[in-house]
């Protein structure tokens, strides 16, 4: 078999196979460049609330948490309450948290909720697990054989000999000036 039909071959099934991983990682890729213009992984909701008056922060009770929660739909997300602080007491849910300032008896409910799809593929990219890091491994190698065996997919002038060497080298110049500029 000749070096360029084995090239090609090999370019054709590795791109076909790590086709669809490389959907998933560029999606998340672009989910986790814009962690300042929102949360990929979670849909995070805060509302204004509030409670009942206290007479101390002794009064603080399962049933009074009750009362804040029954008005959020919350009462069966109920998990525990603590007090981080003097002033404030925070109640545990399922998928959130509320905060009461026990001398105003106002609060934050704030409810955590996972971002379908999104969480899962980014779960992937940012936190692999043991299995998945090796398949991450080999999929890392392996775009490095598509990318390299590609450039020698064409020859002649639109090959690495031609236009592809000045496109080739165009696409390792942008990092580079990046770098540079940082």
């Amino acid at each position: 078999m000749r070096v360029r039909r084995l090239n090609n071959i090999l370019h054709r099934d590795f791109g076909y196979f790590f086709a669809g991983t490389t959907v998933i990682y560029a999606i998340s890729g672009l989910a986790v460049n814009h962690l300042d213009d929102w949360n990929p992984s979670f849909i995070i909701n805060r509302q204004a609330i509030q409670a009942e008056k206290l007479d101390s922060r002794d009064a603080v009770s399962t049933q009074w948490v009750m009362s804040v929660l029954e008005p959020l739909g919350e009462h069966d997300n109920y998990r525990s309450y603590d007090f981080p602080t003097s002033k404030k007491v925070k109640i545990y849910l399922c998928e959130g948290t509320v905060f009461i300032n026990i001398i105003n008896v106002t609060g934050e409910y704030e409810t955590v909720r996972r971002r379908p799809f999104f969480y899962q593929i980014n779960t992937l990219h940012l936190s692999p697990k043991k299995f998945w890091l090796v398949f991450s491994d080999v999929f890392c190698v392996s775009l490095i054989l598509i990318c390299v065996t590609g450039l020698f997919v064409l020859n002649g002038r639109n090959g690495i000999t031609g236009r592809g060497a000045v496109l080739a080298g165009a696409g390792v110049l942008v990092p580079i000036f990046f770098l540079l500029t940082l």
